[in-house]
């Protein structure tokens, strides 16, 4: 797959994600008590200090256990490496805003997410806002990187 459709298929695969509720509707079900209650591989979804209404550019993290949610960010410079950072719960609610919580329906392979995790918080990840962002990140995490177009890496599937 050359740089060029890479590009379409992540953007397109992150535009769906946010605005067809029917992709939303087939893997995730809304958590109402999702952010008081979380289980491991919820997926939080934060809005974006952008100034637009609604959920239009997000930024997204899968919920660890303990109190923590693992999320790509892009790293600050001109430097491509993200950054891959747990951080509790709580931290995130007060620094990115109120958060919508999504569960995968049918559930998840606990052990396999924790893999996942840990495998994760040990490797460089070239940040792309595009190809490779943290809705690539966290649905690869939970086994959906089919979604994203772009995997993060291989060693994570």
């Amino acid at each position: 797959m050359n740089l060029l459709t890479q590009a379409v298929a992540g953007a397109a695969s992150t535009a769906a994600f946010f605005l067809c509720e029917g992709l939303l509707g087939q893997h995730f079900d809304v958590v109402p008590n999702g952010v008081a209650e979380p289980q491991p591989g919820d997926l939080f979804i934060f809005p974006l200090a952008s100034g637009v209404p609604g959920w239009w550019g997000a930024h997204a993290g899968v919920y660890c256990g303990g109190g923590e949610i693992i999320h790509l960010e892009g790293s600050s410079g001109t430097s491509p490496s993200g950054i891959v950072a747990k951080h509790g719960k709580s931290h995130l609610l007060r620094t990115r805003g109120p958060a919508k919580v999504l569960r995968r329906k049918g559930g998840l392979d606990a052990a396999s997410l924790q893999r996942r995790i840990r495998e994760a918080m040990d490797q460089a990840v070239e940040y792309n806002a595009v190809t490779c962002n943290c809705i690539h990140f966290a649905l690869t995490l939970l086994g959906l990187g089919q979604l994203a177009g772009a995997m993060v890496s291989p060693a994570l599937q």
